[in-house]
């Protein structure tokens, strides 16, 4: 007869604990972390001073999107992403029509044009997409 209840001496198996998975926020802002310092890695020396892309003045950059990061098609897209001075970046709101100049004379027209396109793609990353580019800018 089975019973539900356990036998006296007989040692109890304690229950495995789950393995917690990070939360899809908390890999977006380390994604975020990475992918910013690579951005200002390649556009800055390595004291991180560098060139803004909309103003040209020599300053400490911040990574500076082109279409706003809520769009996660373009989010983490290098062509939508350049080194921009804090004055640009903040205070200007992106100096966007000067960024829209430079991107169009780096890139083209029919690149900014992909991306203003892309910019209504609704994309929702899945863990390992965010970890494979967590593992892809880790390494840079």
């Amino acid at each position: 007869m089975n019973t539900s209840r356990p036998v006296k001496g007989m040692k109890q198996e304690k229950p495995r604990k789950r393995v917690k998975l990070p939360s899809i926020p908390s890999l977006r802002r380390k994604l975020d972390q990475l992918f910013s310092k690579s951005i200002r890695g390649r556009d800055a020396a390595a004291n991180g001073i560098g060139r803004c892309y909309t103003c040209n003045r020599y300053s400490h950059l911040e990574a500076s999107h082109f279409i706003p990061r809520q769009h996660a098609a373009t989010r983490w897209d290098e062509r939508n992403v350049h080194g921009a001075c804090a004055y640009c970046n903040r205070w200007q709101h992106g100096n966007l029509a000067e960024y829209y100049v430079r991107l169009v004379r780096q890139y083209g027209q029919a690149t900014v044009d992909e991306l203003m396109r892309l910019k209504h793609n609704t994309i929702k990353h899945s863990r390992a997409d965010l970890g494979a580019m967590i593992e892809k800018y880790s390494n840079v």
